[in-house]
């Protein structure tokens, strides 16, 4: 190789070398005014709702974010909701509301309690209350398994005319099962934005309040525990049957769980049959 040429290719090395550096400094640059922008958007964030926390902003994957999502817990009741920021040059502005909004999310958690308030005029065992991750329903749980006392409870439930549209879910279980789901902690599902934002498919229901109690179903099954659908059937206008019993022969099921799914405003619901087993 001349002479010429190790000039030459060092000049190329050179010029690699000086793209490279600038290509860094400007990835310096711009995340510093991103970082410096994102420190605007919380305190923007922290001033428009001031008796919230903060929990999590969520910048996408732009090298420049144009739009962040911050998610929030309202203290009083526990949910999470969202609120997106725009970017205007180096100031955040709010976007109209998303729909998992604190207004929507508080609208539909008081309308959930508005029907829950209603529930001792319907069922006279002990219950408990699980929220949909969304606000949009809710699910009772309770030992009661006659048909005629479930389906009361539902059509009551049903009847009922709240501002928002609820789903409305019944899980019957046995004693045991139930102490368990007493244990459990709805606030850790709830306070979970991989869970109650980013999750807006997941099953309501059957499979929140199980999530609740997990670590103790876990316990009570040796480690491990499975969930088997036996049945479901849809639209069913006069309730569940007198004569269904949600038991089960298998020796390997450790609860045995019925579950009513409907809408208020609506007369028709699902029901569902599954077991837990090991």
């Amino acid at each position: 190789m001349t002479a010429e040429q190790k000039k030459h290719n060092a000049n190329i090395m050179k010029a690699l070398l000086l793209i490279l550096a600038g290509f860094v400094i400007a990835l310096f640059v711009f995340r510093f005014f991103a970082k410096t922008y994102l420190e605007r958007v919380r305190k923007a964030a922290r001033s428009d709702y001031p008796d919230a926390e903060l929990v999590q902003l969520d910048e996408g994957a732009s090298l420049f974010p144009g739009r962040v999502r911050a998610v929030f817990r309202e203290p009083e009741y526990g949910f999470l909701f969202v609120q997106d920021y725009r970017r205007e040059g180096m100031k955040p502005a709010a976007e109209p509301a998303h729909p998992d909004s604190y207004s929507r999310r508080l609208a539909f958690r008081q309308a959930c309690d508005t029907c829950i308030a209603q529930i001792p005029s319907y069922l006279d065992a002990p219950y408990l209350i699980r929220y949909d991750t969304d606000m949009q329903g809710f699910t009772v749980v309770t030992q009661e398994a006659s048909p005629a006392e479930l389906n009361r409870l539902l059509s009551g439930l049903q009847s009922q005319k709240p501002d928002c549209v609820l789903r409305i879910g019944i899980m019957s279980c046995p004693e045991a099962l139930y102490s368990i789901a007493e244990q459990g902690d709805p606030a850790a599902v709830l306070c979970d934005p991989r869970l109650a934002i980013e999750c807006g498919t997941m099953q309501q229901g059957e499979v929140m309040v199980l999530r609740t109690c997990s670590e103790g179903l876990m316990q009570a099954c040796g480690g491990s525990w499975h969930n088997t659908l036996e049945f479901d059937l849809s639209d069913l206008p006069d309730g569940i049957p007198a004569d269904y019993s949600a038991e089960s022969d298998d020796p390997e099921c450790l609860f045995a769980v019925t579950e009513l799914e409907g809408m208020t405003g609506q007369k028709t619901a699902k029901l569902r049959r599954f077991r837990i087993t090991r």
